[in-house]
């Protein structure tokens, strides 16, 4: 049974990766953390919200200020300077397990979208072993490696600061926004994507699988 199983999520799985991309799922994930290092820090806050090209799915978003630092006891470092978040914030936090559950669940058959997804996987990951949660997204898109990718190719300079998700987004002509707050980074970084695949795609023609090789990040 559990090989009968694996089989068929395999074909499951490479179905919805040859797609044409503007078919598929994506959910643009944002976290807000206490530093850099996962195994260190902890999460502070997490948004995230559905795309099914060309839209954004705005009744599929969520934002929530987790419990984390009650959990392991970490201070908010410079959590109140970053990103607005102070004490008062945590006073009704939710409970990261529940929301990491959901999590998984809305990743079912997506595709994740983070603006340097390797930073937000290795929280992510940390966070799930420790609630023993699965989080197993079809695949991963990181708007920032597509974006490094793109300049390099057309033998760009690349200087500091023009990576940044204000400065990615500058380029495609898309708003100003308020940074560094989760929900507003993940709706900025949903709009951000959705300019890249676009131009890069020109169509529906190109699949999935396609899409993700050039946004593709190693974790």
């Amino acid at each position: 049974m559990a090989w009968t199983q694996a089989v068929q999520r395999w074909w499951q799985r490479r179905h919805l990766l040859n797609q044409q991309w503007t078919d598929a799922r994506y959910v643009v994930v944002d976290i807000e953390t206490s530093g850099l290092d996962a195994n260190q820090d902890v999460m502070l806050a997490i948004a995230w919200i559905e795309v099914h090209p060309p839209c954004l799915d705005y009744q599929s978003a969520r934002y929530f200020v987790l419990d984390s630092t009650a959990d392991k006891n970490h201070d908010l470092k410079q959590s109140p300077v970053v990103h607005g978040l102070v004490q008062r914030d945590f006073n009704e936090s939710s409970d990261s397990k529940l929301v990491l559950h959901e999590l998984a669940q809305v990743l079912e058959d997506a595709v994740l979208v983070c603006h340097h997804t390797h930073l937000d996987w290795q929280f992510l990951q940390v966070a799930a072993r420790h609630h023993e949660i699965k989080l197993s997204p079809l695949g991963w898109f990181d708007t920032l490696q597509f974006e490094l990718r793109r300049l390099r190719n057309q033998q760009h300079h690349i200087p500091r600061g023009s990576l940044t998700l204000a400065a990615a987004r500058g380029r495609y002509r898309l708003p100003d926004y308020h940074a560094h707050h989760a929900f507003n980074d993940a709706v900025a970084c949903a709009e951000l994507m959705l300019a890249q695949g676009y131009q890069y795609a020109g169509s529906a023609k190109a699949s999935v699988k396609n899409l993700l090789q050039v946004g593709r990040v190693r974790l």
